[in-house]
């Protein structure tokens, strides 16, 4: 049986922790190498994952300062010894399955990357386990990954849904002190890959905290996810010029979500929504052309080319902020 390892990034999570490491110790396929990484925790984490240790001797236990989730991820794999890899958050759970279905389609369609769906989780004290696993698996090449990656959510940036041949990471790491760091990595994997198998069942549980990155206040540090994006389209304009539009179009779709975050959070600066309006305008056309974005969308571009200050003036109209805070999110 082949090796896999599971890093399992550990921080401040002693309400949640047990769950995680429990799903994923008691896996159908038990030839696991698990890597748990304390990043620095002032709670009772590591008291959680040091009992958990003493019982399972596949358990590896690292203690590190704190450095953030791509710092925790990248002493994971540091240290693995598998032949594949998977990250698991601590404030997540997984099939008792998960490992095995994604290492059956790794293996029985030789590709380098198998995914699998998500479910997101809002109340972690109603967990409804998905049984059925579906046998059909999606195969795509390197350049018909990258495009799917940008094009739908069928792949998806995170790094949690997927299992990886180790040697993928080789030359490649998580972008330390950065947000949104999966979007910065994935892209990456893809391109060092052959092929990438997806399949449509659920098998991974994602909680939805109240701090989670997506549901705290906007701050400067969401911002990363443009840095990022601008390193992607460089990347896709040298070696997938074919791409580059669909990337553009994504760029688009994300800075008008980043408004409406700063709409949500009742932040009001003009200047970072002129910067947001800016990528708006640019790659407009690159919206405005694809057959398969959404007619929501579309308008939504066109209605801000048109009045490119209508969001700031949003932001500081509280009834008309408070309108558009119960407005459905637009899909790309």
């Amino acid at each position: 049986m082949k090796l896999v390892s599971v890093v399992i990034p550990v921080y401040n999570v002693e309400k949640y922790v047990e769950k995680c490491l429990d799903s994923v110790i008691n896996q159908t396929y038990q030839n696991l190498e698990i890597i748990i990484v304390n990043d620095g925790s002032t709670d009772n984490s590591l008291s959680v994952c040091q009992k958990k240790k003493l019982s399972d001797s596949r358990i590896k236990l690292i203690n590190k300062e704190n450095g953030g989730l791509s710092s925790a991820r990248n002493a994971g794999i540091e240290c693995a010894q598998g032949e594949f890899i998977c990250f698991i958050d601590s404030d997540d759970w997984i099939e008792l399955d998960y490992i095995e279905v994604l290492l059956n389609g790794m293996e029985n369609t030789n590709v380098d990357i198998s995914v699998i769906q998500m479910i997101k989780v809002k109340d972690f004290n109603k967990i409804a386990f998905q049984s059925e696993s579906q046998t059909k698996w999606d195969i795509f090449e390197r350049e018909t990954a990258m495009r799917e990656l940008f094009s739908s959510n069928l792949i998806g940036y995170s790094a949690n849904n997927k299992l990886y041949r180790i040697s993928l990471f080789k030359s490649i790491r998580y972008p330390e002190g950065m947000l949104m760091e999966d979007k910065g990595t994935t892209y990456r994997l893809i391109d060092s890959s052959t092929k990438v198998a997806v399949n449509g069942s659920t098998k991974y549980h994602y909680y939805l905290r109240d701090n989670s990155i997506l549901r705290t206040d906007f701050n400067q540090k969401n911002f990363d996810s443009f840095i990022i994006h601008e390193e992607i389209l460089n990347f896709m304009d040298e070696h997938y010029p074919s791409i580059s539009p669909k990337v553009k179009s994504r760029y688009v779709y994300e800075a008008i979500r980043m408004m409406m975050r700063m709409i949500e959070s009742n932040y009001t600066s003009k200047l970072d929504y002129t910067k947001c309006m800016d990528i708006v305008e640019k790659y407009q056309s690159e919206v405005l052309n694809d057959n398969k974005i959404s007619v929501k969308l579309k308008l939504i571009t066109k209605l801000l080319v048109k009045f490119p200050s209508l969001p700031s003036r949003i932001s500081k109209n509280k009834l008309i902020a408070k309108i558009f805070k119960k407005m459905e999110g637009i899909n790309r």
